[in-house]
């Protein structure tokens, strides 16, 4: 456990899981409720008019949803799309054809990387 202080409001606290205090992670539970329940009551709204109504940014809002948090349905669905090929998503980073082919592309360079090292022996060096 290491003693900080807060990056939000100065206060020292010691962290040991979140990177800000626990007051602070009050407050922003308590934000990211107020904009999932306005949205769950204005499905239609766009991402920039629930940031106004909520009175939080509208990266607030994409964090949100990049992180899986809330779904980007409704009005916010053309506000939201995958970070490789554009297409709109509902949350996360990629749409699921993108995430498969990361996956697989990861899955091609370790298996690549396991034949290339394949028969080499690795031993700690004699001190």
């Amino acid at each position: 456990m290491q003693a900080m202080n807060c990056p939000r409001c100065g206060k020292v606290f010691v962290k040991i899981s979140k990177p800000i205090c626990e007051a602070c992670v009050k407050e922003e539970e308590a934000i990211f409720d107020k904009v999932r329940d306005y949205i769950k009551e204005n499905p239609d709204k766009t991402v920039a008019e629930v940031a106004e109504e909520c009175e939080v940014t509208v990266k607030r809002i994409l964090t949100y949803i990049r992180d899986g948090r809330i779904d980007a349905s409704g009005g916010m669905q053309d506000d939201v799309s995958c970070s490789k090929c554009g297409k709109p998503i509902r949350s996360g980073r990629m749409c699921e054809k993108c995430v498969l082919e990361t996956n697989f592309q990861i899955g091609d360079m370790k298996n690549a990387a396991d034949i290339k090292n394949k028969g080499r022996v690795f031993t700690m060096g004699k001190k």
